[in-house]
């Protein structure tokens, strides 16, 4: 299969770096390469791993080399944990505040965190004790693991930047290039139906699913030049920016850019369209760009390209890097041993051969989070020169309000994008107003602001 690469200034950066030393098979299975201790003080202890997913490429590769090399170089055992993505975030809530649950590692959303913060084992000193570079990883990562803070939550496990994904030749087809902006989209878009291609030009999503409808919303308002809150905590997505970037956002579906049917759509059934041939372009996390490139269709595979999503025209090009972290439960009975694993599973060494690793289809993924790691040239050669433009998006991502009130303040944003998407005739000021009066009140309830 063929991948374009998006030759960007901002994404030579990984050709600057120095690869990772190579590790022999021999030093994989030496405690030493990962501080472990080699006295296996903590042999026969069975670790719990509450995750959802567990069939991720990234996470089944993590499991089945933690079985092979870190069960044998410390004799504890990991069982990973495998619940649905849509009841994980009650039942991670639910054992976090058990005194007795039988879990010692969680995974969590970067905005699931705040809940449970003070249930998770700070991890600065181990930070520290394993000589692991806190500026490896990216503000937006670090953000989302310490919750803004300076305590560190979680390490950062599974991260995603926003990218374009695209057909490169229905793009050169109608003269275009790929889009820097978010009204560049509009433009492709007139030029592409201009030209009466049976394609559409791109696959959006506004249907309401785990707030799915708010990641590209979110790039939209911050390139604009506004956020959701002001430095009071007042709501602001309404002011005239906020207005202007919500008009962008919903007119690729009420200018017919977008099928009709995407105000239900959520991302994986919009990316489907992108790998069906039924649309020429798609903004969503990177991790699914293997499906674009494995395509069954050859005038998508031969076709895909990726490019970092768009930005605001005038404004900043400024997207959400969305984190998955994993932390220890602070009640856990054999915390000591999970800082082991941890050492093990989040080594920048472990990372790198997870996504270098080509021995099994199910196993390959392009996710990794450490910049080292984005920067190597070897894992860039590999997968084409996506984790470099994974770190131009990474430069300037942003992470949302991490403040324990935001798991309650997004249905209330989700169900104005959907409404407003659904109903061309909606006023657009009048229903983020409403949305802005609801937020406050949440915000006044939880003590933030009198009046």
């Amino acid at each position: 299969m063929k991948l374009r690469k998006f030759v960007c200034l901002l994404t030579l950066v990984f050709f600057l770096a120095l690869p990772l030393a190579a590790v022999s098979a021999q030093d994989i299975m030496d405690p030493a390469t990962f501080g472990l201790d080699a006295s296996k003080p903590y042999d026969g202890v069975q670790l719990k791993f509450l995750i959802c997913c567990s069939t991720a490429p990234q996470f089944a590769s993590a499991a089945v080399k933690g079985d092979e090399e870190f069960t044998a170089m410390t004799g504890i055992s990991v069982s990973w944990g495998d619940l649905p993505f849509g009841s994980f975030q009650e039942q991670l809530y639910l054992e976090a505040t058990n005194p007795n649950t039988e879990f010692d590692i969680v995974a969590f959303v970067d905005a699931w965190g705040t809940n449970i913060y003070d249930f998770l084992h700070p991890l600065n000193d181990f930070v520290e004790d394993a000589g692991f570079d806190w500026d490896d990883y990216s503000p937006a990562y670090q953000g989302a693991a310490t919750g803004l803070s300076d305590t560190i939550y979680g390490m950062p496990f599974r991260g995603h930047p926003l990218l374009l994904h695209y057909r490169a030749d229905v793009l050169e087809a109608v003269g275009m290039d790929p889009p820097a902006t978010w009204q560049d989209i509009t433009a492709i878009g007139e030029a592409i139906e201009a030209a009466g291609m049976d394609i559409a030009p791109i696959a959006m999503y506004y249907g309401l699913n785990v707030d799915q409808n708010l990641f590209n919303w979110f790039a939209q308002l911050w390139g604009a030049g506004t956020d959701i809150f002001d430095e009071n905590w007042e709501p602001i997505f309404n002011n005239e920016a906020g207005v202007a970037a919500t008009e962008q956002y919903v007119s690729y579906v009420r200018d017919g850019h977008s099928p009709e049917a995407s105000v239900a759509w959520n991302e994986q059934e919009a990316n489907q369209e992108l790998v069906q041939g039924r649309a020429a372009m798609f903004i969503g996390w990177w991790w699914m760009a293997s499906r674009m490139i494995n395509s069954e269709l050859p005038e998508v595979a031969d076709n895909a390209s990726f490019a970092p999503a768009p930005g605001w025209e005038g404004g900043e090009t400024t997207s959400y890097g969305y984190l998955w972290a994993v932390g220890i439960l602070d009640q856990s009975d054999d915390r000591d041993a999970a800082l082991e694993y941890l050492k093990w599973l989040t080594h920048p060494i472990t990372e790198r051969r997870i996504v270098l690793d080509a021995s099994d289809p199910a196993l390959d993924t392009n996710v990794a989070v450490r910049l080292s790691v984005l920067a190597d040239p070897e894992v860039n050669e590999v997968h084409n020169g996506l984790q470099g433009v994974a770190s131009a998006v990474l430069a300037d991502a942003r992470t949302i309000p991490l403040i324990p009130e935001y798991t309650e303040i997004v249905p209330f944003l989700a169900e104005a994008i959907n409404e407003i998407a659904t109903d061309p005739g909606a006023d657009i000021q009048a229903v983020l107003d409403r949305t802005a009066d609801d937020v406050r009140f949440v915000m006044q309830a939880a003590g933030y602001y009198d009046g």
